[in-house]
């Protein structure tokens, strides 16, 4: 099995990095996991070049090559949630997608990616609602034509500033889930 994660965190050692590490420990040993690091891999945004008007993807070429290859079997979009959104690094990765959209527009041409299965992983310091995170992780996962149930494959801890995410009681249910439903069906 293969998983790609796209992680919008800054930290290296961070609360969501600390449950993305719970998740992978679930997962087989013999799993392959690449990794996208939104901060760190230099993932430009869309600049609108239009080149995705006349020609099949996207002329910029960088990590985001391995989205675009689609041979992993399951991706895991993770990000802390800032002014209730994904982290910005992480929507300048979500922007990419704007190719599939002009590839169809204006040449009628259709990518579909191969069926996967989507985790979702939003952890929040404070009290705002993440909702607006959500839908537009949603909508990456239609894109990546990842299987995604809000309510067995989503993992959040929210209000980390005053409860730390190594002590959240419903974190490790929340991962058992997610990973079972992905790994088993249930």
């Amino acid at each position: 099995m293969k998983v790609l994660i796209l992680n919008g965190s800054p930290r290296v050692k961070g609360d969501t990095t600390y449950i993305i590490d719970k998740v992978k420990d679930k997962y087989p040993s013999d799993t392959i996991f690449s990794t996208i690091n939104a901060y760190q891999d230099d993932i430009k945004p869309c600049m609108d070049c239009r080149y995705c008007w006349e020609h099949v993807g996207c002329s910029i070429k960088d990590k985001m090559e391995l989205i675009h290859n689609d041979d992993y079997d399951v991706v895991i979009i993770a990000s802390p949630i800032y002014m209730s959104y994904v982290t910005p690094p992480l929507f300048s990765i979500f922007t990419r997608f704007n190719f599939m959209y002009s590839n169809k527009h204006f040449m009628n041409i259709t990518t579909t990616m191969k069926k996967k299965k989507g985790i979702l992983i939003l952890v929040g310091g404070g009290d705002g609602s993440p909702d607006d995170a959500v839908k537009i992780c949603m909508r990456i996962f239609r894109k990546l034509n990842a299987e995604f149930d809000l309510d067995k494959n989503y993992i959040y801890s929210l209000n980390t500033n005053n409860v730390s995410v190594s002590d959240d009681k419903g974190l490790d249910n929340q991962i058992d889930r997610a990973v079972d439903h992905i790994l088993k069906g249930n």
